[in-house]
């Protein structure tokens, strides 16, 4: 029996999917299903391609890699802030240090990874789960700007 609800191993997929992008250059979807099976993680080619998708993973140089904003425009991107204008739903402050992004189910990494690349004054990091992102900053002032520069491309 799975140990994982379908979400949850959804999520774990995906997590996994990230990290082995991240560690070694995989070129194709055949490749990331090999890694994953590696791991202990079984998927599918289909499941693969909708990750892949859903992740917002770029090919440079012909192997997969995160859609941060750098590697967006260095890839050639029309539109680095993409994410974040389509995915996100709201954004609130979490006292003075902490905005809690919501976004669409399945983007929050993509939105995270996003605001990561574009390296946004006093943001210190982001921690993102599936349909929330978490952004620390380092005071008040941080809090108040990064709230100001979501509001203004979050869609309506």
């Amino acid at each position: 029996m799975n140990k994982y609800t379908r979400e949850e191993g959804k999520a774990a997929r995906q997590t996994a999917i990230l990290e082995l992008v991240g560690e070694r250059p995989l070129a194709t979807q055949g490749e990331v299903v090999k890694a994953l099976k590696k791991k202990g993680i079984g998927a599918t080619q289909v499941s693969v391609s909708r990750d892949i998708a859903e992740l917002g993973l770029i090919k440079m140089a012909g192997v997969y890699k995160p859609a941060t904003a750098a590697a967006a425009a260095e890839a050639g991107a029309a539109d680095a802030e993409l994410p974040l204008r389509t995915a996100v739903n709201a954004a609130t402050a979490a006292g003075p240090y902490m905005v809690v992004i919501r976004c669409e189910p399945g983007m929050a990494q993509r939105v995270g990874y996003v605001i990561d690349g574009m390296s946004p004054e006093g943001v210190v990091g982001t921690i993102a789960g599936d349909d929330t992102v978490f952004v620390a900053v380092d005071g008040p002032a941080a809090n108040k700007k990064i709230l100001e520069f979501l509001q203004a491309r979050i869609k309506r």
